[in-house]
C-alpha cells in the first residue's frame, strides 16, 4: 500500500482545508486510508531566509502550533504529526518520514513549491487551492490590467453587494466618499484600533512563550523589531470574535478614513484582518459576507470600500503575481540601485512621518496601506532606492507580508518597477499629500509648504526632481505619458534657476538619506 503524507502548510490553517474534510482530500477519487499521516513542519532554514521581524515569526509559529492543538478536538481521526523547530529543509524532513507520496495544496507562492521539491525523494502530488476566489480568466490576456474591471467581474460572479444584477446603491465605486483626512477630534482623542485589545487566551500565551524561547536561540539580538507579543487572534474562534468586533465598532468609519494617517494611532479604523486572512484562519469569503451583511447603520460606502480591498486588490494582485512572478524577480523600470536608507531600519531621521511609521512597524510589525504606499514607498522611490531592496524590507518586517501580496504591491504599485502592469503612473507625491491626510507635519521640523531653502521638506524637492527625471525617460507607454503630462508641464514652467536649485537640494537629500543623516 502507498504510504502517504498530507502536508499542511503554515499559511493554510483552515478547518476547511481539503485534507481535513472527512472522507476525501479535495477529490472524490482520493480516499483517506488508516495509515495516512497529516504533517506540519517548522523549518528554521525557511524562517532564516530573510531577516523577519520577530513578531512575524512569533505569530506564524504560534498560529501553527495552536492549529495543531485545536485539530485534536476538531478532527480526532486525523492526528497531526507536528515537527517543531527543525534545522532541516522541508524536503529533508519529509524524506525522513519514509513515505511514497507527499500531498500538498497548491502553495500560494511558486517559491515554496520549489523548496518542497528540491531534494524530495517521495512523489509530490499537488492539489488545487480553494483558498482564493479570483480566476486568471478574469484578467485580460495581456497587460495593462485594470483592477476596476476585475473587481466588477468578481462582484458580479460572486453576487456580493449586488441587487438584481446591479451594484447595490446604483454605483460600483465609492472612493470619492472615502478619502477624508483625520479630524481634530480624532487627533485629540484617537480611536481605539485593533491593537487596543489583547486577543490571546491562556493556551495561546503558553504556546507563544515556548515559541519565543525557541526563536531567541537563532534570531540575532540586533534584529529589527520588538519582541512584544502580537495582539492578534491565533485561532478560528477568536478570529471570528475579532472580525465581529471590527464589523460592530470600526467598519462604519473605515470607509471615510481608510486613507487617513495619525501619529497617535497605528490602525485607526482598519480591520487588522490581513494577517489572519493570509494564513487562512478566516477565509476571504467569510470576511466578505460579514462585511456585506453588516448592520444597517454601516454606510454602504464603508462596506464597499472594505470589500474592494479584499475582493478587489487582494485577489487582483495575487493573480498578477502568479502570471508575472518571474518578471518581478528582476524588474526595475527606472533602473534605480540605491541602498535602502538606514532610517528604514530605525536610524534617526528628522522626517517625523518616516520616523513615526518606522517606529510603529518596529513595535507592531504593522502600518496600514497608506503609510506603506505614500510615506515609506514614496520616500524609497523618490530617493532612487533599489526596488528589490524595498521589496525585501516590506516582506521581512510586516506581519501580513507574503511574497504573492508584497511583490506586486511594492514592485508594481509602489515602486513602479514593473513599468505599469496595472498602475498607470508612479504613486509619488510631495509633502502636500502627507500634510493633507495626516497630522505628521505638525510635529516635524520641516516645512511642507517650502520646496527649497532652510527647513524645506525634502519630499518636495525630491518629488520635483523625480518629475524631471521621468520626463527624460523614453517611455513607450501612452497611459504613463498621459498621467504624467500635467506634472511635466508644471515642471517645465519653472525657471532654470528654480529647476537647478531643486535638483541640487534633491541630490543633497538623497545623499543624506543614503548615509543616515537626513
Amino acid at each position: 500500500m502507498t504510504k502517504r503524507v498530507f502536508l499542511i502548510l503554515g499559511d493554510q490553517l483552515s478547518f476547511d482545508h481539503p485534507f481535513l474534510i472527512t472522507g476525501q482530500a479535495g477529490s472524490p477519487s482520493i480516499r483517506f486510508e488508516a495509515d495516512d499521516r497529516w504533517v506540519m513542519i517548522e523549518s528554521i532554514p525557511r524562517a532564516e531566509w530573510l531577516p523577519y521581524h520577530p513578531q512575524k515569526l512569533l505569530y506564524l509559529f504560534t498560529c501553527m502550533r495552536r492549529f495543531a492543538v485545536d485539530m485534536r478536538s476538531h478532527s480526532p481521526d486525523k492526528p497531526i504529526h507536528y515537527i517543531k523547530a527543525s534545522n532541516q529543509t522541508f524536503a529533508d524532513c519529509l524524506n525522513d518520514l519514509s513515505c511514497d507520496e507527499v500531498h500538498v495544496i497548491e502553495p500560494s507562492e511558486p517559491r515554496v513549491k520549489k523548496w518542497l521539491t528540491e531534494g524530495l525523494k517521495p512523489k509530490l502530488v499537488v492539489h488545487p487551492s480553494p483558498f482564493f476566489l479570483g480566476k486568471d480568466s478574469f484578467l485580460p490576456a495581456k497587460p495593462p490590467y485594470l483592477m476596476e474591471n476585475f473587481y466588477r467581474k468578481m462582484r458580479s460572479t460572486l453576487k456580493i453587494l449586488m441587487v438584481n444584477g446591479e451594484p447595490a446603491g446604483g454605483q460600483w465605486n465609492y472612493d470619492a466618499d472615502n478619502r477624508q483626512p483625520p479630524t481634530k477630534t480624532m487627533e485629540s482623542k484617537p480611536p481605539e484600533d485593533f491593537l487596543a485589545r489583547d486577543w490571546l487566551d491562556a493556551e495561546d500565551k503558553k504556546i507563544m512563550a515556548d515559541v519565543e524561547t525557541m526563536l531567541r536561540e537563532f534570531i540575532p539580538a540586533q534584529r529589527f523589531g520588538d519582541w512584544s507579543w502580537p495582539r492578534l487572534p491565533t485561532h478560528q474562534k477568536s478570529a471570528r470574535a475579532f472580525l465581529a468586533d471590527f464589523i460592530k465598532d470600526r467598519l462604519s468609519f473605515f470607509g471615510p478614513y481608510e486613507d487617513a494617517m495619525l501619529a497617535q494611532s497605528v490602525g485607526l479604523y482598519h480591520s487588522g484582518l490581513s494577517a489572519i486572512m493570509n494564513i487562512q484562519l478566516l477565509s476571504a469569503r467569510e470576511i466578505l459576507r460579514a462585511a456585506e451583511n453588516a448592520q444597517a447603520t454601516v454606510p454602504l460606502s464603508s462596506r464597499e470600500g472594505f470589500i474592494r480591498q479584499v475582493l478587489g486588490w487582494r485577489e487582483f494582485v495575487r493573480l498578477i503575481y502568479l502570471r508575472h512572478n518571474r518578471d518581478y524577480q528582476s524588474s526595475n523600470f527606472f533602473g534605480f540601485n540605491g541602498e535602502l536608507p538606514p532610517a528604514f531600519w530605525g536610524a534617526q531621521t528628522d522626517l517625523f512621518c518616516l520616523a513615526t511609521i518606522v517606529r510603529q512597524v518596529r513595535e507592531n510589525a504593522y502600518s496600514h496601506h497608506i503609510p506603506r504606499l505614500m510615506v515609506l514607498g514614496n520616500f524609497a522611490l523618490l530617493t532612487q532606492t533599489d526596488p528589490h531592496a524595498v521589496n525585501r524590507w516590506f516582506w521581512s518586517v510586516y506581519l501580513d507580508a507574503y511574497e504573492w501580496v508584497v511583490s506586486p504591491n511594492v514592485l508594481g504599485m509602489s515602486q513602479f518597477a514593473d513599468g505599469g502592469l496595472f498602475a498607470t503612473k508612479p504613486y509619488v507625491s510631495g509633502a502636500n499629500y502627507i500634510k493633507k491626510m495626516s497630522n505628521f507635519c505638525k510635529s516635524c521640523r520641516f516645512d511642507p509648504q517650502k520646496t527649497v531653502g532652510e527647513g524645506a521638506c525634502p519630499f518636495n524637492s525630491l518629488y520635483w526632481s523625480f518629475i524631471d527625471d521621468t520626463q527624460r525617460l523614453n517611455v513607450q507607454r501612452p497611459s504613463f505619458t498621459r498621467r504624467m503630462s500635467l506634472m511635466w508641464s508644471l515642471w517645465n514652467k519653472k525657471s532654470d534657476e528654480e529647476k537647478n536649485l531643486i535638483r541640487s537640494e534633491a541630490k543633497k537629500y538623497r545623499d543624506q538619506a543614503r548615509c543616515g543623516k537626513l
